[in-house]
């Protein structure tokens, strides 16, 4: 059996995806299974021992070109099983051209003709486990699993060293915080992640390592103006970097981006700050191993640009505050030294 499997965009939904190579490397052992995605977001996926080939697919080459080099390299490659997990008109149709006999994606218009196997699913349920609906016309019916990404021991060890070096104190509580996201609605105020370095700092006795990347550079202006304690500034050349300084965090904070989704993924207790998002769909996450979704229960437009004007301007991300977000971390922070002693 060989098996493709694509979530083409979006790095936090690459790692979501995971659970889904984990249950066909269990339902087929002897199979080959190969991943296409995102140059970048793939790279995650690197030493995954439940695949044998990733497909990196270049969103910075000629569209035209790439499309049509990636199509024939899949067809080469005569896969048994395709499995469309984006479901966007470019992903369907390499899903389609790719020629494997049994194609499997979301019916979302001319989109489901592509597919042998067109799936419609209604019900509310976690990204986590709409991926893993997928797999039903294979006969799998799980409906859960703790995404994972794997990290080598010099990969982990080269990011002790960097932390080291940056003057960061691993025997005190280490607290990383993600303070930029894509969408400008799902970003909690510079000067409240300020305010909860400050309390961290303070309080707890804890080291914080402020986490942005190429994008974020207006939030860290306003993050490091606000700042009133000292922080290390964290900007990795490539996600797998941050991911392993991630896994050598006692905690992290992050805003609905992808590192939300990282963090939880390499084993440190996560915080997610959702405004407009939904966590019951987006953070899949068991608050049993330490990771706690933040959301004010309030009407919002829902959309990654508020378009609400005056004190109701991002009110649904105003209304959490740094006092409750600096709470719930140091219940994750006690917990986590209960469990080490």
């Amino acid at each position: 059996m060989k098996i493709l499997v694509s979530r083409l965009r979006f790095i936090g939904d690459i790692v979501l995806t995971t659970p889904v190579i984990e249950v066909l490397r269990e339902k087929f052992p002897d199979g080959e299974i190969h991943y296409l995605g995102d140059k970048a977001g793939v790279a995650l996926l690197e030493n995954n021992p439940a695949l044998n080939r990733i497909w990196p697919y270049d969103f910075n080459a000629p569209s035209v070109i790439e499309q049509m080099l990636t199509a024939r390299i899949l067809r080469k490659e005569k896969y048994d099983v395709a499995i469309d997990l984006f479901g966007n008109p470019r992903s369907a149709i390499l899903i389609y051209l790719s020629g494997a006999k049994m194609r499997i994606g979301g019916d979302f218009g001319w989109r489901g003709k592509t597919f042998t196997h067109p799936m419609t699913i209604r019900e509310k349920m976690t990204a986590v486990s709409f991926h893993l609906a997928y797999l039903r016309p294979l006969g799998i019916g799980e409906t859960y699993r703790r995404p994972r990404i794997f990290l080598t021991e010099p990969e982990v060890e080269e990011a002790k060293y960097y932390l080291k070096s940056a003057g960061v104190d691993r025997s005190k509580p280490v607290v990383g915080l993600h303070i930029g996201a894509t969408w400008p609605a799902k970003v909690w105020p510079s000067r409240n992640f300020a305010r909860l370095a400050g309390l961290l700092t303070e309080w707890q006795g804890a080291q914080v390592v402020v986490t942005h990347g190429p994008r974020d550079q207006k939030y860290f202006a306003e993050f490091t103006s606000a700042a009133k304690s000292d922080f290390v500034d964290f900007a990795p050349q490539g996600l797998r970097k941050l991911a392993a300084a991630i896994s050598c965090f006692d905690a992290y904070i992050s805003n609905d981006a992808a590192p939300m989704h990282i963090a939880p993924a390499v084993g440190t207790p996560t915080v997610g700050i959702f405004g407009p998002g939904e966590p019951d769909i987006w953070f899949p996450y068991e608050r049993a191993s330490g990771h706690v979704a933040l959301k004010k229960d309030v009407d919002c437009c829902h959309r990654d640009h508020c378009y609400l004007s005056g004190d109701d301007h991002m009110r649904c991300m105003k209304l959490i505050k740094p006092e409750d977000v600096y709470e719930t971390v140091g219940q994750i922070l006690k917990n986590r030294e209960r469990a080490e002693q």
